[in-house]
């Protein structure tokens, strides 16, 4: 850390020695690319920036937005079926535990807007243009709890003036089939885009090793999504748009036991749905320019235990609304906005919570299982203003900006919780809930301040800082253990982590090849997690709770790197690109109580995060043969599964495994210059790798399917 800091201060002093200049008034779009290669908005950011576009996305074999971040390098905690959470992380912060979007470290947009979701499996990749991450400014625009960064999914708009579309049908391993549309167009001052897909997978996969995991059928996934908008003025758009995913029956994969019998034979349900109404406009020279929506969001997941058949799940609804003002000109933009959310969470409860059953333990209820009752609920009120200077003609770029945030969480279920119960209070004096809070709330205001250089055409350097800060949601304050089967009882204590993250890096753009180098230091204090109870005195454990732990150090680099050789030898009638992400944590520790005593002032390794994640591969096409490919290979590194357990001794890992997928694209017929149909075969685990990313096969979990095809028929219109 003392390294970075000088290397910082010598960046962001570069303005003191540098002269301004400024042109007359002029509207700068962010799509305009200067002649070295970057674009307005890279030419002015001063953090990384990372986007998945389009046309790579077309050449994944991914099927959802947790399948394309594992492909370009992000670590994603994935289960082989739809059955479980996918928690993705980006530089070591994840979307967290049951998939509430309020308890996380990582926010998941869709169109610049919350999602209200944190699994990513859940999002489809049909109809989306790009997939962006976003820090500093840009991600003060949403939140200052994701100080790792923010994924934006950005989907298509109606247009160009005609009716077009794609429809698709796809057949592949294990009886697995998927048909949709998708259309779009404007009509006059009318803009629409309409996405339908179904798919289902009817029979159990085999794993690397060629052996059967059972219960992985899953009976249905369904998506539904449309932009609906009406520009009158021509600078004014009001439209309406909507997302829907369902998952059917997604089962829980299973190894046969000793006694030849399939264990865990039980199966989860999914849900997610938002509607979102919108308002965007601009003056006539486009300088000033604003935005507006309100929503709302539902997200569901019930799980089904076929002996038992008492079902566990959540239903988090979500009111959300935001807002936004945006001022361009040649020598400074600046952006300012106020966004409000609300989450109410209820939860189906376990087989211990007897007296939530309707009619208690009367036989005539039995097999109805569990009502959803209110538990908690999590309010977030935010407000920003960001900008960047430009000066000498946007070589120099000086941006920052601040948001300030005001959370408050509300115990809707209070008596649940049987602190009484439970050592880690206990030892601490707490035998009654009202000796507790039953609500808490919280603010702050945090800076954002970075600069970004162009000395020369085509290089970029760049710094910045960020201070990121997260108030516990309502979860973590008040789960209930016993009643919620959140795994640990929350602690209404609880405090709001704070969070300094430094970045430094280049990049390096030219027509054909691409370089980009990133540091970044992250130093949380009171970072919220779920861990097992500390022993005061050298005690025994006190099971695990929702806790917060003094100090977690994440530190690591980024590479990203990309290259046409073709381009670059000269041929410009075919592209032929080898990339590079990697991602590599130098280090990853935390301890409970720094200064404490034994275990407790110890300074322990990180637990899921793995030490380097890496994707790499080549990308083809022949656009004269209307061929195209992507051979993709993605390394996860070692990493420590669950959590880590102070004072159980060493941590067992698991990882080091390659996994390499194929995705080919041909032209078979075309008719003019709008009808075509084309046909994409995806080659899934090519070499038949046993792995998985949650833990050690089959002790912590079950192996992803072996070598598996998909061939897809695809009519353009």
């Amino acid at each position: 850390m003392h390294c970075l800091r000088p290397v910082m201060a010598a960046l962001l002093l570069l303005p003191v020695v540098s002269t301004a200049h400024a042109d007359g008034p002029r509207v700068l779009s962010e799509l305009v690319v200067h002649p070295e290669g970057f674009t307005e908005q890279e030419r002015e950011t001063a953090t990384s920036a990372f986007t998945i576009t389009e046309e790579t996305i077309k050449r994944s074999s991914a099927q959802n937005l947790s399948e394309l971040l594992i492909e370009q390098g992000f670590s994603v905690e994935a289960t082989p079926t739809d059955h479980g959470e996918n928690t993705t992380l980006i530089r070591g912060f994840h979307t967290e535990h049951l998939m509430t979007e309020a308890n996380g470290k990582l926010l998941i947009l869709i169109d610049g807007r919350r999602s209200g979701v944190a699994n990513t499996r859940q999002i489809s990749l049909n109809n989306v243009e790009r997939v962006e991450v976003l820090r500093g400014p840009e991600m003060f625009k949403y939140s200052m709890g994701s100080p790792g960064g923010i994924i934006n999914v950005v989907t298509r708009r109606g247009g160009p003036e005609y009716f077009s579309g794609s429809a698709r049908i796809g057949l592949g391993s294990y009886d697995a089939y998927r048909a949709g549309v998708d259309l779009n167009g404007r009509a006059g001052r009318f803009d629409y885009t309409f996405g339908y897909e179904h798919g289902t997978v009817r029979r159990d996969y085999k794993d690397g090793r060629g052996d059967k995991v059972h219960n992985t059928r899953t009976d249905a996934t369904e998506r539904l999504n449309f932009n609906l908008g009406y520009t009158f003025n021509e600078r004014h758009r009001i439209g309406i748009d909507g997302y829907h995913y369902n998952v059917d029956k997604a089962h829980r994969p299973s190894y046969v036991d000793e006694e030849g019998e399939i264990r865990n034979n039980s199966y989860t349900d999914r849900k997610t749905q938002l509607l979102y109404l919108n308002y965007e406009g601009a003056t006539e020279d486009g300088r000033l320019s604003w935005k507006a929506n309100v929503g709302q969001g539902k997200d569901i997941y019930e799980t089904y235990d076929a002996a038992s058949r008492y079902p566990k799940g959540q239903e988090a609804d979500t009111d959300r609304a935001q807002g936004s003002l945006t001022y361009v000109s040649t020598l400074f933009d600046v952006t300012g906005g106020v966004d409000y959310i609300k989450y109410e969470l209820e939860n189906s409860s376990t087989a211990r919570s007897n007296f939530l059953r309707p009619g208690g333990l009367d036989p005539q209820w039995a097999g109805l299982g569990y009502p959803m009752h209110p538990t908690s609920t999590t309010t977030l009120w935010g407000a920003y203003m960001v900008g960047t200077l430009k000066l000498q003609d946007g070589a120099l770029n000086l941006s920052g900006g601040l948001r300030y945030e005001h959370a408050s969480a509300k115990d809707l279920s209070v008596g649940d919780e049987h602190y009484d119960r439970v050592p880690y209070f206990t030892s601490r004096g707490i035998t009654s809930r009202d000796q507790l809070p039953a609500r808490r709330s919280f603010h702050h205001v945090s800076p954002t301040v970075g600069v970004s250089w162009l000395p020369v055409d085509g290089l970029k350097l760049r710094a910045n800082y960020t201070q990121g800060w997260r108030a516990p949601s309502g979860r973590q304050l008040f789960a209930s253990s016993f009643y919620e089967d959140y795994g640990a009882p929350g602690d209404p204590r609880l405090k709001p982590e704070f969070t300094d993250a430094y970045e430094i890096g280049f990049d390096l753009a030219r027509t054909d090849w691409r370089l980009s180098g990133t540091y970044f230091y992250y130093e949380i204090k009171d970072n919220v997690y779920i861990y097992p109870g500390v022993r005061p005195g050298g005690g025994t454990p006190q099971g695990r709770v929702v806790m917060n732990v003094d100090r977690r150090i994440q530190e690591g680099v980024e590479i990203q790197a990309s290259a046409d050789v073709a381009g670059l030898l000269g041929y410009r009638s075919v592209e032929l690109r080898p990339y590079l992400n990697v991602t590599h944590m130098t280090r990853k520790k935390e301890v409970i109580d720094e200064g404490g005593p034994g275990l407790l002032g110890k300074w322990w390794p990180i637990a899921r995060m793995p030490d380097t994640t890496a994707s790499y591969g080549i990308r083809f096409s022949h656009p004269a043969s209307k061929f195209s490919g992507n051979l993709n290979f993605s390394f996860y590194g070692k990493q420590y599964g669950g959590r880590s357990n102070v004072g159980d001794g060493p941590l067992v890992g698991f990882g080091n495994f390659t996994v390499a997928n194929l995705s080919l694209r041909k032209r078979l017929w075309e008719a003019g210059e709008r009808s075509s149909v084309d046909l994409k075969v995806d080659i899934n685990n090519l070499f038949d790798e046993t792995y998985s990313y949650l833990g050690r096969i089959p002790q912590d979990a079950y192996a992803y399917p072996g070598r598996n095809l998909h061939a897809t028929l695809i009519y353009n219109f």
